[in-house]
């Protein structure tokens, strides 16, 4: 892939291939956490995008290409933004997509007046937790839970997030 990749918000026909990096019910417990039940459904999307100051966004390959890359879930509330639901496409996993998904997906948060951002990491998610603290994301020890462990990014730090590409379409 030699272009960089471009963030959009998610529309109705990308549900379904997102839906398809969903093998089983562990993984849905891992991408999704515990919002989710098995099997996943348009319907449990949709529920979820209509939570108020909540945004879902697809990363893609160019703009045309229709080849969606990775998701995430955003929401902006009170100066904090919290990630979800991040996926990637189980055949495009290990090449750095998720750190430029978090990078897309932090510039906005950011330009949407974010100052910090957290995130839940399902504890035994070794690949996710290495690729969060990369981005400068640490481990809150207050919210962690049983099954996930709670990641925070203070973002007024000065963060290496620009990726020299657009800014993300509405």
């Amino acid at each position: 892939m030699s272009e960089l990749p471009y963030l959009r918000r998610r529309c109705e026909s990308d549900i379904d291939t997102v839906i398809s990096w969903i093998p089983d019910e562990a993984a849905l417990l891992m991408f999704t956490g515990p919002r989710m039940a098995w099997p996943p459904t348009r319907g449990q999307f949709a529920e979820l995008a209509a939570v108020p100051g909540l945004t879902a966004w697809v990363m893609y390959a160019a703009p045309g290409s229709g080849q969606v890359l990775g998701h995430a879930e955003l929401c902006l509330r009170g100066g904090h933004a919290h990630i979800a639901r991040v996926i990637i496409d189980p055949l495009l996993r290990g090449r750095g997509l998720s750190q430029q998904l978090m990078r897309l997906v932090l510039e906005r948060a950011r330009a949407g007046g974010a100052g910090t951002a957290g995130l839940r990491v399902a504890k035994g998610n070794t690949v996710a937790l290495r690729a969060y603290r990369r981005l400068g994301f640490g481990i809150d020890p207050r919210g962690e839970t049983a099954d996930a462990l709670v990641l925070d990014l203070d973002l007024d730090l000065d963060l290496d997030l620009d990726l020299g590409q657009p800014a993300a379409t509405d």
